[in-house]
């Protein structure tokens, strides 16, 4: 039984994607998820939501209070925006300094 609990659990562990912060343009909190970004929804005392920033993207991402990864809903309907990431990240450092 604790075998297949473990086994569960690092199956879990692995697909769950690598999630990071940055901010919008306009200051906004942005969750980064294996070359995707999500903007914040809604939060509740226990969970966040995050929705994709495609329009018409069906792709979700919940968090717990604390920014950690608890589940992925759906599935994007676009490639990953690798360039525009790039973008923002140097974007964000030049205005860190």
């Amino acid at each position: 039984m604790a075998e297949a609990f473990v086994t569960l659990t690092s199956e879990i562990q692995a697909k769950s994607p690598a999630i990071s912060f940055i901010n919008s343009n306009k200051g906004k909190p942005l969750l980064v998820a294996d070359d995707y970004t999500l903007k914040l929804n809604k939060a509740t005392t226990t969970t966040k939501y995050w929705i994709c920033t495609i329009k018409d993207c069906a792709a979700k991402v919940h968090t717990d209070s604390n920014n950690g990864f608890m589940k992925s809903v759906g599935n994007h309907s676009h490639l990953p925006e690798k360039e525009k990431l790039e973008i923002r990240e140097a974007r964000e450092e030049i205005t860190f300094f």
